[in-house]
């Protein structure tokens, strides 16, 4: 009795998982835990190894190679990047070289496009201050104002509605002369006409953008009539006929 159960002793068992994937294999109860028992011997000694020869690596690496910078692999590499590196150099005279006459031309013709457009606006200016001085506008002795209607992006549309608002600007209350923001005490206060402009370029800018004049009536004139309409399309019509146009 002893002996059998100083030979129980001795059996070696494994983890209680690591059996249960044993037995889960179809090995009986009795020999599942001896060999779990293996198993996890197996994977410590795989680990043990990798541990021992990472180790060795390193500490040849550290102590018994030549340092990199004196290996051959290094040299090569150097000898390589350094020809790169010149090759890079050279290869960017090259471009500096041949773009610097095709990037003079460019500051050239970008020069030109911009004399080209003062010219356009001091042409639209004279136009668009003619026809004011036709109408009798205030607007046309203001050259801020001219300025900020010939740069505005609804200048004709400004400029139909100040007619049928404020007869092209001859009855303006605090220098708004489009009604924005209806009767006072809610109509908006400006200090300039430019200011005026500016802030109803913004205006139709982002709400009413490329509405046409009939679809005004109800939002932005209260309640709006039929020569409300009439009045603004005649303005853009005679500012089509005069080839006047937005910026």
């Amino acid at each position: 009795m002893r002996l059998k159960a100083k030979t129980k002793r001795k059996i070696k068992k494994g983890t209680k998982i690591v059996t249960k994937l044993i037995e889960a294999t179809g090995i009986p109860y009795g020999y599942s835990t001896t060999i779990a028992w293996f198993a996890e011997r197996m994977v410590l000694a795989g680990l043990c190894l990798m541990v021992l020869s990472f180790a060795s690596g390193v500490m040849f690496v550290l102590r018994l190679s030549d340092p990199i910078g004196n290996s051959q692999l290094y040299d090569s590499a150097a000898r390589k990047a350094q020809l790169a590196e010149n090759g890079i150099k050279v290869f960017s005279q090259q471009v500096i070289d041949t773009a610097s006459p095709i990037f003079a031309s460019f500051i050239k013709d970008n020069h030109d496009t911009r004399d080209i457009g003062a010219e356009q606006l001091a042409a639209r200016k004279n136009k668009l201050k003619k026809y004011l001085e036709e109408k009798n506008s205030p607007f046309a002795e203001d050259d801020a104002a001219v300025t900020a209607f010939a740069t505005s992006k609804n200048m004709k549309m400004m400029i139909a509605i100040s007619f049928v608002e404020s007869t092209f600007g001859q009855h303006c209350y605090y220098f708004n002369c489009s009604g924005i923001g209806g009767t006072p005490p809610n109509l908006r206060k400006y200090n300039s006409y430019e200011e005026w402009i500016k802030d109803f370029d913004q205006l139709l800018e982002t709400r009413y953008k490329n509405v046409p004049a009939e679809k005004f009536i109800g939002l932005y004139v209260q309640p709006g009539s039929p020569n409300w309409i009439f009045g603004v399309k005649q303005v853009l019509r005679e500012f089509d006929e005069q080839g006047i146009s937005n910026a």
